[in-house]
């Protein structure tokens, strides 16, 4: 029987994330932004995005894989 693990992020600061088993609550990784948090984190499966601002203005959709805490992809918001 295969057993999936569930993960949630939770904000430790501005820019840092801390990726947390779900069912121990046990630390298991960090993610840290680069730019401002605009959104988020939503966490869907093994995925979490946050949507960030740089300085010029321009906004990312940033998707990170868990729990490697990983950048996975980008988009323009």
């Amino acid at each position: 029987m295969t057993t999936s693990k569930l993960y949630t992020v939770v904000q430790a600061s501005p820019n840092h994330f801390n990726i947390i088993d779900a069912s121990t609550g046990a630390f298991v990784n960090r993610i840290t932004l680069q730019g401002t948090l605009m959104s988020g984190p939503i966490v869907v499966g093994n995925r979490c995005t946050v949507v960030v601002e740089f300085g010029g203005g321009s906004k990312f959709g940033m998707i990170y894989n868990l729990p490697d805490g990983a950048l996975v992809n980008r988009y323009s918001v």
